[in-house]
């Protein structure tokens, strides 16, 4: 496109369309592919309804101020799909065949059957288990359901084909690409992933924008990678059998987005989450706002909403909306420097009896060195009814206190257990102060002392000054309803200790509102009644000798 020429609009209609054409509106190209190879900075590519089986490789970058827009014309009937629904099988034995499905790389080959399951790989088609698959060389699928059922009746198999529907880099021979815009349509059941950049090269594939995304059902990621400088807003991440979506890049924007369901068809690798955010030092400084996160992990797996991995750094995780789940609510996996604030975490991992099980899990990363996780921010969440608050790993190495892992305000209510704290002579890897335990474990008379005695070892080594507070009720406005706002009356305002770094509550107020901090995510704005009841609030007078080796 020539210097100051008008922006071209491309259309792409599946079921009219040819790729011989010009694709205007009433001659439009049949693939987006061919749109791609004809799209140049500032056109549009606009996609109508129907059913895309392709995966788009090439094309060319946008620049800045002049993107390449893909854009559907209705997210939910634009639909590019990777896998095919299979039928016609035929009997051999207690195994079925179907003949002439290669997919475009062996390697990702799948077989899903009714959306929920995943049928597991073999290298022989001998002896097949129920429940598994077998792909020869030459592309005929051997397949044993579960229990025996026969695929041709009342069932939906489908085999994935295509690898991803677009790929940036030189990952599986893509071009970089950099200011692309891609909204509004579903992308689902690609045998790798929905979107797959080159993660080595963040800068070469940076700039995109992901608006008003459906991306569902893929073997592994939705999304994978988002690097430098993406924005990522108001999609949905649905049963993906790995994350969700991955950041690698600096400065990503992730907000208004649902995560929902991932990690879908049984345990992955070291577990599925809504987002992954690292492992690379490449990720930083990406912000993760009012989100909503649902019900993210197998049941037997090990799923997060938010998992802060390897060495990613100073990332903002802000007002997102956390709820079920299946081991944690936010997961510190050497992670350095993040700031967790302003969160709700509802009903984390409730019915799972693991001991890592919690609202918050301080770990070590599993992505190699270094490993600590260094100098995090937990502060003002508040969290009801989950498995446990926190789960605090010792670091392996000791850790200066400056770089200690702070959890100030946050708000603890109902929990079902306290996890298991570290042996007494353990290095330090957290400091707690003013975190406010009510009714967790239980509400009995004496679970003040629980807290106390597991919060004193959970420190191991106490800073002087620091508190803790046990009430029995925190005084929401309406829990049932969601509403984790507190009551003029509750025992928890103006009870939290000074955090500058955080300057106003989940609802964008201006912290603090009165003389003090509010414990939690939410500031208390107009009346505020002098508390009476049950809060108690312990003070640390001094610091226990540190463990030896500690600095």
């Amino acid at each position: 496109m020539a210097s100051g020429a008008p922006a071209a609009e491309y259309h792409v209609d599946s079921g009219r369309g040819d790729d011989s054409h010009s694709g205007t509106p009433t001659t439009p190209f049949r693939t987006i592919g061919r749109a791609s190879q004809a799209a140049e900075p500032g056109d549009s590519v606009i996609i109508h309804s129907g059913m895309y089986h392709e995966q788009i490789i090439g094309g060319r970058s946008g620049r800045e101020g002049a993107p390449i827009v893909y854009q559907g014309v209705d997210g939910s009937t634009v639909i590019l799909q990777g896998s095919v629904p299979v039928r016609d099988w035929r009997k051999d034995g207690v195994l079925w065949v179907r003949r002439g499905l290669r997919p475009i790389t062996d390697e990702n080959a799948f077989v899903m059957v009714d959306e929920k399951v995943m049928l597991k790989r073999q290298a022989s088609r001998d002896h097949l288990a129920p429940g598994s698959f077998h792909l020869d060389r030459d592309g005929a699928y051997t397949i044993r359901l579960a229990d025996d059922a026969d695929p041709n009746t009342g069932r939906r198999v489908e085999v994935y084909e295509l690898d991803f529907a677009f790929n940036s880099g030189a990952r599986w021979g893509g071009t970089a690409k950099k200011w692309i815009v891609i909204q509004n349509m579903t992308i689902e059941k690609y045998g790798a992933f929905g979107i797959s950049t080159d993660a080595g090269h963040p800068a070469d594939n940076s700039h995109w924008e992901l608006d008003r995304l459906t991306v569902r059902y893929n073997n592994n990621e939705g999304v994978f990678h988002c690097l430098d400088d993406w924005y990522v807003h108001d999609c949905e991440f649905i049963r993906n059998r790995g994350h969700g979506c991955q950041l690698d890049g600096a400065r990503v924007i992730f907000t208004g987005n649902v995560c929902s369901e991932n990690e879908w068809f049984g345990p992955y690798a070291d577990g599925g989450c809504g987002v992954l955010i690292g492992p690379d030092e490449t990720a930083h400084s990406c912000i993760v706002r009012n989100n909503v996160f649902e019900n993210n992990g197998a049941p037997d797996g090990f799923g997060c909403a938010v998992y802060l991995e390897g060495r990613s750094h100073d990332n903002v995780v802000e007002k997102n909306h956390i709820r079920g789940g299946t081991a944690a609510g936010i997961g510190l996996f050497g992670s350095l420097r993040n700031r967790i604030v302003n969160n709700v975490l509802v009903d984390i991992a409730s019915s799972r009896e693991w001991d890592e099980a919690a609202a918050f899990v301080v770990a070590h990363s599993l992505a190699g060195p270094p490993t600590q996780a260094v100098g995090n921010l937990v502060a003002h969440n508040t969290v009801w009814k989950c498995a446990a608050p926190l789960f605090v790993k010792p670091p392996a190495e000791p850790l200066k206190e400056e770089n200690l892992n702070r959890f100030v305000n946050n708000l603890f209510v109902e929990c079902k257990r306290l996890s298991p704290a570290p042996k007494r002579d353990s290095l330090p890897a957290v400091i707690l102060d003013a975190n406010a335990f009510c009714s967790c474990p239980d509400a009995s008379t004496g679970s003040h002392r629980i807290v106390v005695d597991w919060w004193d070892a959970i420190v191991s080594v106490p800073v002087p000054g620091t508190t803790i507070v046990i009430c029995a009720d925190p005084r929401f406005q309406n829990p049932s309803a969601g509403d984790f706002r507190l009551k003029p009356d509750s025992g928890l305002i103006e009870l939290g200790a000074p955090v500058h770094e955080v300057t106003e509550d989940a609802d964008g107020r201006p912290r603090p509102q009165g003389r003090g901090y509010d414990i939690g995510a939410y500031e208390l704005h107009g009346d505020r009644t002098l508390p009476e009841g049950d809060t108690r609030m312990y003070v640390i007078p001094e610091a226990r000798p540190r463990p030896e080796g500690a600095r």
